[in-house]
């Protein structure tokens, strides 16, 4: 796909390595040979998966037969700088809670430095709650908000659409009535999808559709390896 002004985005719907394997088959393609790319695992603070996230990120890149790369592991948000995300091919927002996620970020100041580097041409990817911040909105899941953020603004790099995650069939009719009651439209991702955007256009990957769902509740399934206008 064609990057024709901001940086790459990759939106996984979730699930573990093997329901994303597609998807990040395309990220890691554009990380070039001996590239290096920043992991955020921070949204699994105070989880129990959080002091081994790096073991299971080596896991992925073994998995993709990318050996020749390498990341650096996130814990403070706070010592980054734009001069210092410059120095990354790519950054990897893992899932987690969106509702600490996104405080760290902004606490930090972290939010201002992503957004500037996908502006000048960085690529990004966010993994379930890593994908919901990139949106317009991040009150589209049911995580516990135990940090009592209540600010629900996303960084808004996807033409006003909100991101949700783990997206189950059963959950449509109440997707819908949230577009319509906020009148924002939003992309809707299964755990066996995602989505690649490049500038205003997007390119389903994966096993099952994308479902994008306008502010009217009006519902379009995008097949997988067919893209589609934001």
């Amino acid at each position: 796909m064609k990057i024709n002004k901001n940086g790459q985005l990759f939106l996984s719907g979730g699930g573990d390595e093997k329901q994303s394997f597609i998807l990040d088959s395309f990220f890691f393609n554009t990380i070039p040979q001996k590239g290096r790319f920043l992991y955020v695992p921070i949204a699994l603070r105070g989880h129990e998966l959080f002091p081994t996230a790096h073991l299971w990120m080596k896991g992925i890149i073994e998995m993709h037969e990318r050996n020749d790369i390498q990341f650096e592991v996130m814990d403070n948000p706070s010592k980054y700088k734009f001069d210092d995300l410059k120095l990354f091919n790519a950054v990897y927002i893992g899932g987690g809670n969106t509702w600490s996620l996104m405080k760290e970020f902004t606490d930090s100041g972290f939010s201002e430095i992503l957004i500037q580097y996908y502006e000048a041409g960085g690529l990004v990817y966010g993994g379930s709650a890593g994908a919901i911040i990139l949106g317009k909105r991040i009150d589209t899941h049911d995580d516990k908000n135990e940090v009592e953020l209540t600010e629900i603004k996303g960084f808004d790099l996807l033409h006003g659409y909100s991101v949700a995650c783990h997206f189950k069939e059963e959950q449509n009719d109440w997707f819908k009535a949230w577009t319509v009651e906020h009148h924002l439209p939003i992309l809707c991702l299964t755990e066996e999808t995602g989505l690649i955007v490049g500038d205003d256009m997007i390119l389903c990957v994966g096993s099952k559709p994308c479902a994008m769902c306008s502010e009217r509740g009006e519902r379009k399934d995008i097949q997988p390896e067919k893209k589609e206008k934001l």
